[in-house]
């Protein structure tokens, strides 16, 4: 039996140019997302995203673009990633020293003779015998 059914169509061979017709719009698309994501990193990136990569992924379906193939939503886009995640947009706090600030508070205070003469005996006696010989032998 060599009859054909409804299913069994023979499709057309596409021809060179819609091939190339199709790679064409692939690499348009390529190009307008690269674009995309650039502008949009750039803008995470200004606004202290810890992880502008990250965040576009998870952006990109919501993209939108302009008669001109630009994003056109990017602000918008930023602001709802902002609210969505707002634990990737926190500034960052400087991290401790690692001495935790020790001695910080407590700087040694130049002793000349003048602050000695302004002394009580208690406030001498605390101090620093090998500083007040240096200063008293200057």
């Amino acid at each position: 039996m060599n009859e054909t059914s409804k299913n069994d169509e023979i499709k057309p061979e596409p021809s060179p140019l819609d091939e190339l017709l199709a790679e064409n719009r692939a690499l348009k698309q390529m190009i307008r997302l690269r674009d995309a994501r650039e502008e949009l990193t750039s803008a995470l990136t200004d606004r202290g995203a810890r992880s502008p990569g990250l965040l576009f992924a998870y952006a990109v379906d919501d993209l939108q673009f302009d008669d001109e193939n630009k994003l056109a939503n990017a602000a918008a886009l930023v602001r709802k990633l902002e609210r969505s995640f707002p634990e990737q947009f926190e500034q960052r706090v400087a991290a401790p020293s690692i001495n935790g600030g020790a001695g910080a508070a407590n700087q040694p205070v130049a002793i000349t003779r003048e602050t000695l003469a302004k002394m009580r005996p208690a406030e001498i006696a605390a101090l620093d015998w090998n500083e007040v010989k240096r200063v008293l032998a200057a």
